[in-house]
């Protein structure tokens, strides 16, 4: 694992441990979006569920639960990382 998938997957853990925001990331070239922003409801963080989805109006709200439509999902941080994504 490079230092910077090293870097993505710790501060990720630090994210879902803490429950301290929802993040956002950077776009995926697999999975391109129009508009919005690609990140993970705070209500899926406190789940521990690795689910990325689609903020069509993302308007810097730190604690975003809205359900918006899944752009992918996975088992662990590591296979997210894995499949391109960063944190933005």
């Amino acid at each position: 694992m490079s230092s910077d998938k090293e870097y993505q997957v710790e501060d990720l853990e630090r994210i879902f441990t803490g429950a301290t925001l929802s993040p956002v990331f950077r776009h995926n070239p697999k999975y391109p979006i129009k508009g919005g922003v690609a990140r993970i409801a705070y209500n899926d963080i406190m789940d521990y569920k690795f689910i990325i989805r689609h903020d069509k109006n993302f308007n810097g709200n730190a604690f975003w639960s809205e359900d918006a439509d899944v752009i992918a999902e996975y088992k662990s941080i590591e296979e997210l990382v894995d499949d391109g994504w960063s944190l933005d």
